[in-house]
């Protein structure tokens, strides 16, 4: 592919989150009027609603608020949540010896993060791109993507074409991007379901996070600003999809006996979704013309609730990648190019992958009956040493990575 003087056309497949911090980054600040950046999603776009809290939250780190650099006090202003606590047990009782809290101000920070609903991410990003002159197109994703002579070709499902000099696929686990260049992936159903809904308790959250791992999953709940808690409830799949099927007071029932009554009394809770799990991980991040980021790359457990900060760092270093190529005149689609964003991030997030999956199967009804005391002993070990639970939290916080 040639140097080009024109305005170099990105193409991106997904209006999530990822995708659009991935524009956003690329069509604001030294890198303006660079890119021509048009971002194309099957899908309509989700409207927050100030009135009705999104079932799906995502837990953001230091860092991915860092990377929405001032877009993250639009986000605050609206409605978000810190927690500067996590409390993390296995057994029936939340202050047993196989627990481990962490702590914000251990390591004199403010909070361990911010919980933030999905579709005001997604509003404040499109409000954002909206003034930046960023095309959106909805209704129609990608179909396929052909290389051609100096360009990559790109169909769209509504019959149009589009051409580029790169194609980014942030369009998600299952990413047609991704399978129309032919990256292949390993991939790990875990047969697992996260049933998600709101929950109101009788005791205060306290801006703690609480999990308790238990032999289907963990069961995880996120504080709301509102006072109530977000539920992401890891279950199998029959299991998951007996809880659906249950009655509002049945659920509740259920989920006050597996919270151990870490939080008293609990509900009414909203409507419940549930998600299917799987662990996939796409053999290259890059190719000719191609790009791919956040699930589309990498797709993890959520136990640990950082799918979304892996994808905003993807997000923020390949954007950085093509500022720098583009400043030294080398074309955005150049495998070279792409390949400096694929080495930064690939080894990073296979092992943060790895060790997700790990956790998972180290607590899950699989793991052999000598795992369960080696678990309460290495969480009482770690529980007990300061220094093991600093590194963690700031690890968690990104506070010792730096995107230079």
């Amino acid at each position: 592919m040639t140097k080009r003087a024109r305005p170099l056309e990105v193409v991106v497949a997904g209006a999530g989150p990822v995708g659009l911090l991935f524009a956003a980054r690329l069509a604001r600040g030294q890198s303006a009027g660079r890119f021509r950046i048009r971002i194309v999603d099957a899908q309509a776009p989700a409207s927050w609603r100030a009135q009705r809290p999104d079932p799906r939250v995502y837990a953001l780190s230091r860092e991915s608020q860092q990377l929405l650099g001032d877009l993250w006090q639009s986000v605050a202003a609206r409605r978000v949540s810190p927690y500067r606590r996590m409390h993390v047990w296995e057994g029936p009782a939340a202050g047993a010896d196989a627990s481990i809290t962490f702590d914000a101000a251990e390591i004199g920070e403010p909070d361990l993060g911010h919980i933030v609903e999905d579709s005001l991410l997604r509003s404040v990003l499109l409000d954002d791109l909206a003034r930046a002159e960023v095309e959106i197109a909805f209704g129609s994703g990608v179909e396929g993507v052909e290389l051609e002579r100096e360009a990559v070709s790109v169909a769209l499902s509504d019959g149009t074409t589009m051409t580029a000099d790169l194609v980014v696929g942030a369009d998600g686990t299952d990413s047609r991007v991704r399978a129309a260049v032919g990256i292949p992936t390993f991939e790990k159903d875990y047969r697992q379901r996260a049933v998600v809904t709101h929950v109101a308790t009788e005791k205060p959250h306290r801006e703690t996070a609480w999990q308790r791992f238990m032999p289907e999953g963990p069961l995880a709940f996120l504080p709301l600003s509102d006072g109530r808690c977000s539920i992401v409830w890891t279950n199998s799949s029959a299991t998951a999809e007996g809880l659906l099927a249950m009655d509002d007071d049945a659920f509740i029932d259920a989920l006050e006996t597996s919270s151990a009554g870490v939080l008293g009394k609990l509900g009414p809770c909203t409507e419940r979704l549930a998600f299917p799990l799987r662990l996939t991980h796409a053999v290259r991040y890059t190719g000719l013309g191609v790009a791919l980021i956040g699930d589309a790359a990498h797709a993890v457990h959520p136990l640990a609730g950082q799918g979304m900060n892996l994808g905003f760092r993807d997000a923020a270093v390949l954007a950085g990648a093509l500022v720098e190529a583009s400043a030294r005149g080398e074309h955005p689609g150049d495998e070279r190019v792409l390949r400096r964003y694929e080495r930064r991030q690939k080894a990073h997030n296979l092992g943060m992958q790895l060790a997700f999956d790990g956790l998972n199967a180290l607590f899950g009804r699989r793991a052999p009956r000598w795992a369960a005391p080696i678990r309460g002993l290495g969480l009482a070990v770690v529980d007990r040493s300061a220094p093991a639970k600093r590194m963690l939290m700031r690890r968690a916080l990104g506070l010792d990575r730096a995107l230079a």
